[in-house]
């Protein structure tokens, strides 16, 4: 009986220690820091970008007051690899190639399993901005879109389709 009790007591005792919140890692916590100094969480959702939906390929999507972008695919997305393609156009028509442009792609049902992470495109000797997108199984894909001017983000924007 009293081995009875003394195994519960420790039970109880373990119980109690793994349910205090301890710091296991201190100061060495990986990730990014916040201005004010505490680890930045990618579930925060006052720091998760929105990205508005955008009008289909092909149609004007004005990004400042100056400018806008027209996007698009070099054929329709399907299972492989596509590449998208990005203009940006002054207000009067002329190609504009003085600002970064990042994109992510990935499966909105699937979010992280194939998740490119946010990625600079690459710019053609046209004038293009262009991004390689691995499509590696059927669904629902995304594309967002991040143009920055003189490292301030001007325009935010996803693109979802079918494959």
């Amino acid at each position: 009986m009293a081995t009875v009790k003394r195994c519960f007591i420790f039970m109880l005792c373990f119980i109690a220690l793994s349910l205090l919140p301890f710091q296991i890692y201190g100061d060495e916590h990986q990730g990014q820091k916040s201005k004010s100094g505490t680890a930045a969480s990618a579930a925060d959702p006052g720091k998760t970008p929105v990205f508005p939906a955008m009008p289909s390929p092909g149609k004007k999507v004005p990004i400042d007051n100056d400018h806008y972008i027209i996007y698009g695919f070099d054929k329709k997305p399907k299972l492989g690899t596509i590449i998208m393609k990005v203009e940006i156009y002054t207000r009067d028509g002329n190609k504009d190639t003085s600002f970064e442009v990042l994109a992510d792609s990935g499966m909105p049902s699937m979010k992280g399993a194939h998740e490119t992470g946010e990625q600079p495109l690459q710019v053609s000797k046209k004038g293009a901005y262009l991004l390689p997108v691995n499509i590696v199984m059927p669904g629902d894909w995304e594309i967002r879109i991040t143009i920055k001017k003189g490292g301030k983000v001007i325009f935010r924007g996803s693109h979802q389709f079918d494959v």
